[in-house]
């Protein structure tokens, strides 16, 4: 089990941040017998879950992870978020199987149980959660475990997955923000994109804002982990 673990992690590590996710849930999926995982990022601004990715859910069952019935009405929630980390079971949430989320929206689906945990960073900052369901009426000890060794990638790719998808930067930001992560200077960037410096400082100024980032240097990190394309090769 532990050189198994090691090997799904490492094939992750080396592939771009972009697909390293997907690579994780897929793995889940095929190593520990569950049928699903879903991704949801959590807006820093007001607290929305955002999704991010789907393996195996049917699109409503998927959506539901991120609606207010779920969010703020489904038993043991708040509890998951503010126990960050911490793996949580329906059985570890005291009325979960009478909930509505269970009755009208898992069972439906073919779900008779699950395990969900909240990703949190380093700062204790928790970023999003993560759900694993199963048609079986039980999750195994491998796919506990799975989960907890891929929690740290998986905090990483939902936190800076969500910035992007919320941030909506514009083409040209994204150009910008590729020759940052090169390590071009602003006038570099300027030459390089035949604009003006003061041009490049204000979109400079926008992608840290709605990013999120402290300075560029972070910006340019985040850059990295969601896979952007150098410069030479095109910003896509």
């Amino acid at each position: 089990m532990d050189h198994s673990c090691h090997e799904f992690l490492a094939d992750a590590l080396e592939t771009r941040a972009t697909t390293r996710c997907r690579l994780l849930a897929e793995s889940l999926v095929h190593r520990t017998g569950a049928d699903a995982v879903g991704l949801m990022g959590i807006s820093p601004d007001d607290g929305t879950h955002v999704p991010v990715l789907n393996v195996g859910y049917d699109p409503t069952t998927f959506e539901q992870h991120a609606s207010a019935r779920y969010t703020r009405h489904t038993p043991g929630v708040q509890q998951i978020l503010a126990r960050a980390g911490r793996i949580h079971s329906w059985e570890d949430i005291p009325g979960f199987r009478e909930s509505y989320q269970a009755q009208a929206v898992y069972q439906p689906a073919g779900f008779h149980n699950g395990i969900s945990v909240a990703l949190a960073t380093a700062e204790q900052t928790v970023v999003g959660m993560l759900h694993v369901s199963t048609r079986r009426d039980h999750m195994d000890s491998d796919a506990l475990e799975l989960v907890e060794r891929a929690r740290p990638v998986l905090t990483e790719w939902v936190d800076t997955m969500t910035r992007f998808q919320l941030a909506r930067l514009s083409r040209r930001q994204f150009e910008i923000l590729a020759r940052m992560r090169d390590g071009m200077s602003n006038a570099e960037i300027a030459a390089d994109l035949v604009i003006a410096p003061r041009t490049v400082t204000t979109h400079i100024e926008h992608i840290l804002r709605r990013l999120g980032a402290t300075n560029r240097t972070q910006a340019a990190v985040w850059a990295e982990r969601y896979g952007l394309r150098s410069s030479a090769s095109g910003s896509g």
